[in-house]
C-alpha cells in the first residue's frame, strides 16, 4: 500500500511539472516584468546638451532625439514637465525657448545677469534668477521678493535657486565680511510656511553653488566646488529629500559632476560627468547603491566646460 501510494505521488509531481511552461513557471509573465522593472528602474525623459544641440531621450537605454539643429553655444537646458518645451541660454547669455521640434518660441533678451531657470510644476512660467531677483517668463509665482536668511553686515550674493514641484523653495546664499570670511547657505523656504530651514557646510574646502530640486516630490542636490571655478562641474554633492536638514547622503571625490538630477524614487541620478584624470564630460545615469547599474553613454562626450543636463 505504501508502494502504491509513492507512485501515485511521484505521478501527480510528473504531471504538474508536465504543465509548466517557460523560464519562470510559478509566476506569470507580468510579475516577471514587474519584478525586473523594480531591480532594474528604467530611466525616462532626459534632456541635454551636447556639441551645442538640445538633444531628448525618452528613455535613457534607446538613441536620443536631436532637438535643435543650429549653430551657436548653448548651456543649462531646463526641459518642461510635459517634455514639450525647451529653455537654454545661448551664447550671449539670452535665454531661448523652443519646441519640442525646436521650432523657436521666443527668446528672452531682458535679463542680463541669469543665473539659473527652470519649468514651474504646470509649465506655464519659466522663473529666472536674475542677480539676486528672481523674475518670470509667464504668469508670476508665489516666491519671496527678499531671503530669509541674508546676514546683516555681510556682503552677500544668491548663487543658485530652486523650487520643487509642491512650490518649496530653495537657495544658496554666499555671505562675505572682512573680519569672518566666506559663509555659505542652503535655504529652504517649505511651501504654505514662514519657517525656513538652513544649512550651514562651510568645512569643506570648496563652497556650495548649485541647488536643484528634481520632479520627484522634494528631492534636491547641493553641488560644491572651488569658488574661482566659473564652470558647473562640482566635485562633492549632497543628496537631499523630504525637506530634511541634513543630507541623507554625500558623494565626495576627484571626479565631477554637472547639474546633476536626483530621483530618490529610482535611486538614479543623471548628470553630465567627468572621470578622474580625463578631460572629456560623458552623461551619466548613475545607481546610488550599485555601481553595476550605473549606465554611461561614451556616445555622447565631448571635451568643455560641461554637459548640461535635465531630467523630468
Amino acid at each position: 500500500m505504501k508502494k502504491l501510494s509513492l507512485i501515485v505521488y511521484t505521478a501527480i509531481i510528473l504531471l504538474g511539472s508536465g504543465c509548466q511552461k517557460g523560464e519562470y513557471p510559478y509566476i506569470s509573465k507580468s510579475e516577471v516584468n514587474n519584478l525586473f522593472a523594480i531591480q532594474n528602474p528604467a530611466v525616462q525623459n532626459v534632456a541635454f546638451i551636447y556639441n551645442n544641440d538640445v538633444y531628448y531621450m525618452a528613455d535613457f537605454d534607446k538613441p536620443a532625439q536631436k532637438v535643435t539643429n543650429s549653430i551657436g553655444l548653448k548651456k543649462f537646458v531646463k526641459m518642461s514637465h510635459d517634455h514639450t518645451k525647451f529653455a537654454f541660454m545661448d551664447g550671449s547669455n539670452f535665454i531661448e525657448v523652443v519646441d519640442n521640434k525646436g521650432k523657436l518660441i521666443t527668446t528672452i533678451t531682458q535679463y542680463n545677469q541669469v543665473k539659473i531657470f527652470d519649468w514651474s510644476a504646470d509649465d506655464k512660467t519659466l522663473y529666472i534668477l536674475n542677480n539676486a531677483q528672481m523674475v518670470y517668463y509667464g504668469p508670476a509665482m508665489s516666491l519671496p521678493i527678499t531671503y530669509p536668511g541674508i546676514i546683516a553686515g555681510y556682503s552677500t550674493e544668491v548663487l543658485s535657486a530652486s523650487v520643487s514641484v509642491g512650490g518649496d523653495f530653495a537657495y544658496i546664499i554666499h555671505a562675505y565680511a572682512y573680519s569672518y570670511g566666506d559663509v555659505y547657505k542652503l535655504v529652504i523656504k517649505p511651501a504654505g510656511s514662514t519657517a525656513v530651514i538652513v544649512y550651514n557646510n562651510n568645512d569643506y574646502p570648496y563652497s556650495m553653488n548649485y541647488v536643484n530640486f528634481s520632479s520627484n516630490k522634494q528631492d534636491l542636490v547641493v553641488g560644491y566646488r572651488d569658488a574661482t571655478d566659473v564652470s558647473y562641474n562640482f566635485e562633492k554633492l549632497d543628496f537631499f529629500t523630504e525637506l530634511k536638514a541634513n543630507p541623507d547622503f554625500s558623494i565626495q571625490s576627484s571626479e565631477t559632476y554637472c547639474t546633476p538630477v536626483y530621483k530618490s524614487n529610482i535611486n538614479y541620478m543623471v548628470s553630465g560627468y567627468t572621470p578622474n584624470g580625463s578631460n572629456k564630460v560623458t552623461l551619466l545615469a548613475s545607481y546610488e547603491s550599485d555601481i553595476t547599474k550605473n549606465k554611461i553613454l561614451t556616445q555622447y562626450s565631448s571635451t568643455g566646460n560641461g554637459l548640461y543636463t535635465d531630467w523630468k
